[in-house]
Formats: structure tokens, C-alpha cells, sequence
């Protein structure tokens, strides 16, 4: 028998006992790896992947087979890493209780192993079992509760039909009321319109007759069979006509006694025994009581004219009002018709050589419109209808498209009846501006430089359209003012479309003779030829209608009559402005209507450039 040395004896059971140790740490791990594989699973299958049970068993099968394997490959007779051949014979001479003790318990703990693996895998499974049978039951739990839901639901659906149905029930009940009620509203609406209007005309045709008592009524004259109209001056007037004349008398009577007392004065000084001091002062004293008596009579007699001025601008709203009542009651519109179903007619605002404006009330829209109607005279002949026609349709064409603060809109048309038709426009409840300069002849330069501004701001918006369009005849019968005191132009039927291949020279003139010679410039009186036109026509006009409001007249051929304008040449001649001294009046407005009225028409300015002078802004400086 061979000895061992002790050191190798020792060597040998540390190195067994290392190789115990290190196949039991190994075999821990292994069962570890395994534990977290399986709880990997039961994750994956908590996360809703699908894992089927064979494939865990499969992978302990393997771990099984592999470590079997790795115990073998640890008891190999290669020795690896352990001592050569010698020494593993050695080992199994000298301790062999102490090898087959070791192999025995390896055995036994690989049995527990494979126990503990099974009795895994069996809780495991039943693990997924109890999972699967609880996901099972959620997701019947949540099935059932959508299906509830979804009851409920087709239930809310069928009540929001059924609600539906009769709120759309409900609806065709009100439109059908209102069918029925839309009738009997519109005719108390008219009702109540017309009773307005008829008790408005009694007002107004009573107050005439009052102011007819003092200011005057219109009287008939006849000569033979000639009748002719004349006016009779009311009591009011007749009074300060009185008085004015008593004024008078005795103002020369004063003047005579002041004559005759200087001549007596006069007298005496001129003789040999002269009057003492103190008839002297007597002389002087009467003369200084006459002097004091005719200022007197001047301060009242400037009253006197100032009040019959104020009387003479009543009388000219009396007239223009017996006019509008005369138009009125020989109107066949004056019966409060409701034009095309919808426009209720009300009182006559105006009327003009071929056409009638009537106050109305829209019964769709609900408000107050200015109706024009237009009639064409029964012995025209068709082409001279036609032509009428054609210039109204041209100025609805021109004037529908307008949408501007200070441009009167224009709302509809319509056709009356074979020889009469109908354009509705916006309605502007204050007086034109030629009502306002007959009763305030002279503006103030601020009132006066804000409507100019307003007119050239309609203007403005007129050039810088797609198609510029000119007004041509701009005057104060053709801006209204709303009730806010807005300005707006209006009246667009002797207005021109610029075509786009227009020069910078302008359009021709087709329509020589129309429009207002007072507001016109000297080339729309050019004989010689066709006269070009542009925007400066509107920009002279407007330079007119300014000079009239600072000054209170026209500054070309003011007291003239159209005619005479014509025949004399007036416009040609006007080539330079003159300004009164009184009214004082700002340079700056000066100079802006100098530019405006400037003759020759290649240096007037246009719309556009004039807009930009510094007077016509108001933007802080």
C-alpha cells in the first residue's frame, strides 16, 4: 500500500470539498435562474402575452438535462483543473467512504431538486390556472358591464330620437304658427305704422296752417283766364315790416332835427351878437341827445333785420313743406301701400322732376328705408322708356355694389308695374346738406371741415376700387345725414364707370349738358371737343361745396341761373377764386380750395393726392 503524503491527503479532501461547495453554489444559482424564469413567465402572461405551460416545462427539462450533464463533466477522470490522473486514483484508494458519501448526498439533494422543480412547475401551473380562470372572470365581468352599457345606451339613443322627433315636431308646429301669426303681425305692424304716419301728416299739415299765420301762405291771382300764384306775407312778418318802416321814419325824422340844429348853430356863428356860452352847450347837448336816438334806431333796426332773417329762412321751410304736403296728396302712393309684400309706405320725403322718395318700414328686415320710385310718363315713347330703364338698371349696377359708411346703401329693386319701378335704399333721418346751408347759410369752419373730410373719405372709397367710379354730381342736395349727423352721398345716376384701359387723361364725356353747371368744372363745357373727365371733376365739385359752406355762396355765378351760366360762359371764365374778408377763415382751408378749384384740369389734383393734404387729416401731428 502506497502512503500518501499528508499534504496531498490534506490537498485532496480541500479540493473535494471545494468542488462540493462549488457544485452546490452552482445548482443554487441554477434554481435561482429557474425561479426567475418562471416568474418571468407569470409576468409575461400577467402582461397579456401568451405563453403556453409546455414551453416552461420544456425549459426545465433542459435545465434538468444540463445540469446532469455539468455534475458528470464535474466528476470527469480528466481531472480538469483538479490534479493529474495519479492523484484522482490516490483519492479513490486512501478515502473512499469519504467519496461515496459525498456522491450519495449530491444524488439526494438532485432528487430534492427535481421535487422541489416539480412541486414549482405544479404551482406554478395551477399559479397560471387560478390567473387565467381570474382574467376570465374580469373579462366576463367587463363584458357584461359594456353590454350594459350599451343597453343603456340604445336606450338614451331611442329617448334622443324620440325627443327629437318632437322637438322637430314642436318646431314645424311653431314655423307653422308663425305662417299663421306672420300675416296678422305684419299687418298690426302696418296698422300701427300707418296710424303713426296719418297722425305725423295731421301734425304736419296743422302746423303749416299755424306758421301760414305769421309767416304767410301762398295766394292765387287771376287774370282773366290766367291764374297765377302768389305769395302773401303772414301776420309776423307784416309786424316787423311795420316796425322796421316806423324805424325808419323816425330815423330821418331825427336826422332832419340833427340838420336843422347844426344849421341854426351855424347861423348864429356867422352873426354879430353871438349866443352866450351856455346856449352853446344847449346846441351841443341836443345834438349829442340826437346822435344818441340814431344809434339807438340802428341797434334796433339791425334786431329787426336779424329777426326777419330768421323769419325769411322759416318762410323757406314753410314753402318747402306746402310743397312736400302738395306732392303728397297728388301722389298715387299716398294711400300707405305695401310695395312687393314687404316695403310699407309711409309719408313723402321728397320729389323730384321723374321721381318720388317715400319714407317706408321693411317688414322683413324691420327698419326704416327711403323708397324711390320712379315713373315713366305715359306719352314717352318706348325707346324714351327704355332709355330710362336702361339709366336706372346702369345706376342700380353702379350703386348696389357700394358698401361705405359715408355712401348711402342701396338695398333692392323692383319693378311696380309696366310703367313704374321701385329701388329701396337706406334710410337717413336727418336733413341734406342744402337744408342745412338754407337754414344756416355760413358754418362754422369746423363743422363745415368735417364734412368735407367725410365727403372726400366716400369719395376716396369710390377711386380705390377694382372700377373706379365718378360721381359727377356732387352737390348739397346729394349728401344726406343720418341721425347721428354722419354724412353720405348719394344720388349715383349721372355717375361714370373708369374703365381699365382709361389714359391718365380720362374718359370722355358722353352725357355734355347734365348735372349742375354751378358744381361742374370748365371742362365738362368744353364745345370744341369731347371733353375727358377723371376723378378732378368730383375733387372741383367738392372745392365748391366747401367755399359754399365757409362763405355761404357759391363762388362762380352764385346769383345765376343755370341758363345764364350756359350762355354767359361763367364756369370758362372762372379761372382764379376769391375769398370775402369776412367770415375769417383759415389758410389752410384757403389753400386746400385753391388746389381743388384749380382751372386747368392737368394740374387739379385727383381724388387720391388731395386726400393726402395735411387739412383733411385729423391723425395727431
Amino acid at each position: 500500500m502506497v502512503k500518501v503524503p499528508d499534504q496531498l491527503s490534506l490537498h485532496w479532501t480541500n479540493g473535494g470539498e471545494f468542488l462540493i461547495q462549488a457544485n452546490t453554489q452552482k445548482r443554487q444559482k441554477l434554481q435561482e435562474d429557474e425561479s426567475s424564469t418562471a416568474f418571468e413567465h407569470v409576468d409575461a402572461v400577467a402582461e397579456g402575452r401568451q405563453i403556453s405551460v409546455e414551453t416552461v416545462e420544456t425549459k426545465a427539462n433542459s435545465d434538468v438535462n444540463r445540469k446532469r450533464h455539468g455534475r458528470g463533466r464535474g466528476h470527469s477522470v480528466s481531472g480538469r483543473g483538479r490534479g493529474s490522473k495519479t492523484y484522482d486514483q490516490a483519492r479513490s484508494q486512501i478515502c473512499p467512504s469519504t467519496v461515496t458519501p459525498s456522491n450519495g448526498q449530491l444524488e439526494n439533494s438532485y432528487n430534492k431538486d427535481s421535487r422541489s422543480k416539480e412541486h414549482f412547475r405544479n404551482d406554478s401551473r395551477s399559479s397560471f390556472e387560478v390567473y387565467f380562470l381570474e382574467e376570465i372572470t374580469s373579462l366576463r365581468a367587463k363584458v357584461a358591464m359594456l353590454e350594459e352599457d350599451l343597453h343603456k345606451s340604445r336606450q338614451d339613443t331611442s329617448s334622443y330620437q324620440n325627443l327629437c322627433q318632437q322637438l322637430e315636431k314642436e318646431l314645424k308646429e311653431l314655423k307653422d304658427k308663425e305662417q299663421q301669426v306672420n300675416p296678422k303681425r305684419t299687418k298690426v305692424i302696418s296698422d300701427l305704422l300707418i296710424s303713426v304716419s296719418k297722425a305725423e301728416r295731421q301734425e304736419a299739415r296743422m302746423k303749416v296752417r299755424q306758421d301760414s299765420l305769421r309767416l304767410g301762405n301762398v295766394g292765387v291771382i287771376r287774370a282773366g283766364t290766367v291764374i297765377s300764384e302768389t305769395w302773401e306775407e303772414g301776420q309776423a312778418l307784416k309786424d316787423l315790416n311795420a316796425h322796421l318802416r316806423q324805424l325808419l321814419e323816425t330815423k330821418e325824422a331825427v336826422e332832419r332835427q340833427r340838420k336843422s340844429l347844426k344849421k341854426r348853430q351855424s347861423d348864429k356863428g356867422d352873426g354879430a351878437d353871438a349866443e352866450t356860452g351856455t346856449q352853446e352847450e344847449d346846441i351841443l347837448i341836443q345834438d349829442e341827445i340826437y346822435k344818441s336816438r340814431l344809434t339807438s334806431i340802428k341797434r334796433e333796426e339791425e334786431t329787426i333785420l336779424r329777426e326777419r332773417d330768421r323769419y325769411e329762412l322759416e318762410k323757406g321751410r314753410l314753402i318747402r313743406e306746402m310743397k312736400r304736403i302738395r306732392d303728397e296728396d297728388g301722389s298715387r302712393f299716398n294711400n300707405f301701400q305695401v310695395l312687393n309684400h314687404r316695403f310699407a309706405l309711409l309719408n313723402l320725403l321728397g320729389k323730384g322732376g321723374f321721381s318720388e322718395v317715400y319714407k317706408a318700414y321693411d317688414l322683413v328686415e324691420h327698419r326704416y328705408v327711403a323708397c324711390k320710385l320712379h315713373g315713366l310718363n305715359a306719352q314717352w315713347s318706348e325707346d324714351k322708356k327704355q332709355s330710362y330703364i336702361r339709366h336706372a338698371i346702369r345706376e342700380y349696377n353702379i350703386h348696389k355694389t357700394l358698401v361705405h359708411r359715408h355712401i348711402v346703401r342701396l338695398w333692392d329693386i323692383f319693378e311696380i308695374d309696366q310703367n313704374t319701378f321701385c329701388t329701396v335704399l337706406e334710410y337717413c333721418s336727418g336733413k341734406d346738406l342744402d337744408a342745412v346751408l338754407k337754414a344756416t347759410p355760413v358754418l362754422p369752419e369746423r363743422e363745415a371741415r368735417i364734412i368735407i373730410v367725410q365727403i372726400f373719405q366716400g369719395l376716396v372709397y369710390l377711386n380705390k376700387r377694382t372700377q373706379k367710379i365718378i360721381h359727377y354730381d356732387l352737390k348739397p342736395g346729394n349728401v344726406l345725414f343720418d341721425e347721428l349727423g354722419i354724412a353720405k352721398v348719394t344720388d349715383f345716376g349721372l355717375s361714370k364707370i373708369v374703365e381699365d384701359d382709361v389714359g391718365s387723361q380720362g374718359m370722355e364725356l358722353t352725357s355734355q349738358g347734365a348735372g349742375t353747371y354751378w358744381y361742374l368744372p370748365p371742362e365738362c363745357f368744353e364745345l370744341s371737343k369731347i371733353p375727358l373727365i377723371s376723378s378732378k371733376v368730383d375733387v372741383w365739385s367738392a372745392g365748391i361745396l366747401f367755399y359754399q359752406m365757409l362763405f355761404g355762396k357759391r363762388p362762380f355765378g352764385h346769383d345765376q341761373t343755370q341758363e345764364r351760366i350756359l350762355r354767359e360762359d361763367t364756369i370758362i371764365k372762372a379761372r382764379k377764386v376769391e375769398f370775402p374778408s369776412r367770415p375769417s377763415v383759415s389758410n389752410e382751408a384757403k389753400e386746400l380750395i385753391r388746389r381743388c378749384l384749380t382751372y386747368n384740369q392737368a394740374e387739379r389734383p385727383d381724388v387720391l393726392t388731395i386726400a393726402q393734404d395735411p387739412y383733411l387729416s385729423y391723425s395727431k401731428r
